[in-house]
Formats: C-alpha cells, sequence, structure tokens
C-alpha cells in the first residue's frame, strides 16, 4: 500500500485522492464492498466531527487578513532601519520578521512569498550574497508552520492523542531556537565573509534618536503584540479554549485591518475564498488519509510494521531514530498533511508503545517536518520563491542558499531530541 502511494504522488495525482482510492480499493479487494460502505461514513464522521479543526479556518482567516493589512511592510521598514547598520543586517531583518509573521498565520506561501517581495528585491540592490538571501528568506518562512499558530499542530495533536493548548506552546521554544540558529549563521557567515551581507552605507543609514526609533518599533509591532496575547495569550492564561483563541485572533486580525485602512469588500472577499480554500485542502487530505489508515490498520498493516521494527532489534531510539529518517524522506516527495495523516496513525502508537512521550515526540516530528518545505524535489518554499526572484537570481542560487538552513533545521530537531524540556518546559507552566 506504502508502494502505490508513492507511485500515485509521483504521477501527479491529488495526495487526497491517492489516499481515498488505495484505501477504498485495498477494502473492495480484502472485504468487498459491503463492508467499506460500512467503513467509509465512520473514518468521515470521525475527522467531520473532530471540534478542534474549527481552528483551521480560524487561523487561516486570521492570517490571510494580516497578510492583507500590510502589517508585515511596515514592521519590515522599522527593522531595516534598526539591523541594516549590521553586516547582514538585512539577512536578520527578514528572519525577524518571518518570525514575528510566523505567530499570525501558518500560511508558508504566504509568508515567503511576501517576505520575497520585500526583503529580497533591497538584499539583491545591495550586493548580498545570493545564496544568503534567499536562503534566509526560505528558512524564515517555514517558520510558520511550526511557531503557534501552527495548522500542523494543530492536526498533529488530536490524531496523537494530545492537548492542542499543550502542542502550541511545546512549539514556541523549538521554533524560536530555529529563528536564533538561522540568525546566528548570518552573523558568523557574514563576520567569515563580510561581503556577503554588506552593511548599509552611512550615507543610506536613517538619523533617527534612540527613543523615537524605539516608539516606532513599538507601534509598528503592535500588531504582532495584540495578535500573539489574544491568541496564545488566552490559552496561556486558561481563559479561552484554542477554538474560542482562534477566534479572537480572527476578529482581532480584522480590527487590525480595519486599523491600517486596508478592510474592503475585496480584502475581505479574497481572505474568505483562500480560507475556504485551504481549509477544504486539509479536511480532503485528512477524509482519504483516514480512510487509507483504517483500511491499513485493518487489514494488519500496523502490526506488521511494529513487529518489523521490534525485529530489527535497534531498541527505542534506533526505532525512532529510523520514523525520522523515513519521515525526512516522505519530505521530499510529499506534502506535510499528507505525511502527518499517514504516519501518526501507524508510527504512534508504535513510538508510544516503545515509552516516548507523544507530546515531545510530535514536537520532534513537526520540527523536521519543515525540513519538508526546503528539501527537493518538492520544496514548496523553493518553488514559492522562483516565481517572483528579481532578475539574476537562479533556481540554483535557491537550492545552494537552502542547504545550510536545513542543517540548521536538522541541528534544532537534533537540540529537541538531546534536551526535551525545550519541548516540554513551557506546556508545563500553562494554567488550567
Amino acid at each position: 500500500m506504502f508502494g502505490a502511494v508513492l507511485v500515485g504522488v509521483a504521477s501527479g495525482f491529488p495526495v487526497a485522492f491517492v489516499f481515498g482510492g488505495l484505501g477504498v480499493l485495498f477494502g473492495i479487494v480484502t472485504w468487498g464492498p459491503a463492508q467499506i460502505l460500512y467503513l467509509l461514513p465512520i473514518r468521515t464522521y470521525g475527522i467531520l466531527s473532530e471540534y478542534i479543526f474549527a481552528c483551521i479556518p480560524l487561523f487561516v482567516f486570521m492570517g490571510c487578513m494580516i497578510e492583507r493589512a500590510g502589517i508585515a511592510e511596515r514592521a519590515y521598514e522599522i527593522m531595516y532601519k534598526w539591523f541594516g547598520p549590521v553586516r547582514g543586517g538585512l539577512a536578520i531583518a527578514t528572519v525577524i520578521i518571518c518570525t514575528l509573521f510566523a505567530a499570525t498565520t501558518g500560511i508558508i506561501g504566504a509568508s515567503v512569498i511576501t517576505m520575497g517581495l520585500l526583503a529580497l528585491p533591497a538584499m539583491v540592490k545591495r550586493n548580498y550574497n545570493k545564496p544568503l538571501a534567499t536562503g534566509c528568506v526560505c528558512a524564515g518562512g517555514t517558520l510558520g508552520i511550526i511557531i503557534p499558530p501552527s495548522i500542523m499542530l494543530i492536526v498533529y495533536a488530536p490524531m496523537a492523542g494530545v492537548s492542542v493548548a499543550r502542542m502550541l506552546f511545546a512549539a514556541i521554544i523549538p521554533g524560536l531556537l530555529l529563528s536564533a540558529l538561522y540568525i546566528g549563521y548570518i552573523l558568523v557567515a557574514c563576520l567569515i565573509k563580510p561581503e556577503w551581507g554588506p552593511a548599509l552605507p552611512k550615507e543610506e543609514r536613517p538619523k533617527i534618536r534612540f527613543l523615537p526609533m524605539l516608539r516606532e518599533g513599538l507601534v509598528g509591532l503592535f500588531p504582532f503584540i495584540f495578535l500573539v496575547l489574544a491568541v496564545l495569550g488566552t490559552i496561556f492564561f486558561g481563559l479561552a479554549a484554542p477554538t474560542e483563541a482562534a477566534a479572537m485572533g480572527a476578529v482581532g486580525a480584522i480590527l487590525m485591518t480595519a486599523l491600517y485602512g486596508k478592510l474592503n469588500l475585496k480584502n475581505l472577499e479574497e481572505t474568505v475564498f483562500v480560507t475556504l480554500k485551504i481549509s477544504a485542502m486539509v479536511i480532503f487530505v485528512a477524509l482519504g488519509a483516514n480512510l487509507f489508515t483504517g483500511t491499513f490498520l485493518g487489514l494488519g498493516g500496523g502490526d506488521v510494521i511494529g513487529g518489523f521494527m521490534t525485529g530489527l532489534g535497534l531498541g527505542p531510539w534506533g526505532v525512532f531514530l529510523l520514523v525520522l529518517t523515513i519521515i525526512f524522506v516522505l519530505g521530499m516527495l510529499m506534502d506535510w498533511i499528507g505525511i502527518l495523516f499517514l504516519i501518526v496513525p501507524i508510527f504512534g502508537p508504535i513510538l508510544a508503545k516503545f515509552g516516548f512521550d507523544p507530546l515531545w515526540a510530535g514536537t520532534v516530528i513537526c520540527v523536521l517536518l519543515q525540513t519538508s518545505f526546503l528539501t527537493p524535489p518538492f520544496a514548496f518554499s523553493i518553488f514559492y520563491l522562483k516565481g517572483i526572484v528579481p532578475p539574476g537570481v537562479t533556481l540554483a542560487d535557491i537550492y545552494k542558499g537552502v542547504i545550510p538552513f536545513v542543517l540548521l533545521q536538522i541541528l534544532g530537531t537534533a537540540l529537541v531530541i538531546v534536551y526535551k524540556p525545550l519541548a516540554l518546559w513551557l506546556p508545563s507552566m500553562i494554567l488550567k
């Protein structure tokens, strides 16, 4: 069945139809049509009745609305003034804005395209190293999939039987750690090779005193702070469940867009349309994958894989690293949604059997899945950026630029594995 999935995906068929079609096909061959007709509504209802999935359209709406408000543009102008005089400052500013943007939207395409249009031309104009410039945009844009509110975390949690609130907070420190690793790499690279990220010339540096710059920065960053407090703050202090917090975030995004003078019927229509499209994609993949895994587990596939891994004699950590390797390879071939719905129902019970904390293991898996956006052939961030790069920037520059950041993502994953409190400390502090 796994081989058939890979063939179907490689052939270009939508993942949702590959999963659903193969689940039905293998079920009919094994049990007959009657059993599949019985299984189909049960598995479908199991997904559609998951209350926590209501977070998905609300968080997507919030992210799309913030994108259209132009908040990222204003924040980047401020960071441009703050970090421009530093070597590699524009790249550092890009990563910081991507980190802030990630806290308000989990849509990778929006993050990469927005920052690609804002930051990349400025860096190319000032003779930044093209691989460094493209790499920081691609990698920074992927932070939205791990820094809450992240759709991936919301999808993962109910499948693994983990609290969504705890899952969201478990990913905050690893996400910020990755951002810090990116900034550290940029600083070191530009220290060793100053020509990679030249500082702004003195004549281009803004002549603004510290206090006015600080005041301007606080005003420009207020929307990010407001939305983070509205969503994560209410969850942390026990004032709202994730779904209610997502609704508050959506309302807050509308208010911020109105405050910036960008709330109009056109933006609202586009936001609703994108929200419906992304939410429908997630649900269709969930339905297809749920049917596939139901058939696979019903045929005893989970027991076969569990017995096989136990028989390898690798021990718990060897099995865990093998699962991570499989996920990393699948990330080169499939979208994260398909991977999650495929591997969590199958490998989740196996990891639990070996004694791994599902919250910690889920955080590690989600951090590692960031690499799927940067590893070819299906490196979505690369192709998002390729469509908007300024003249003179090639696909080879982008591929070359993401390599160090993929290694940093793997390093970040390793740090979360080695030091579990990176993922487990903050969830333990949530007020109930």
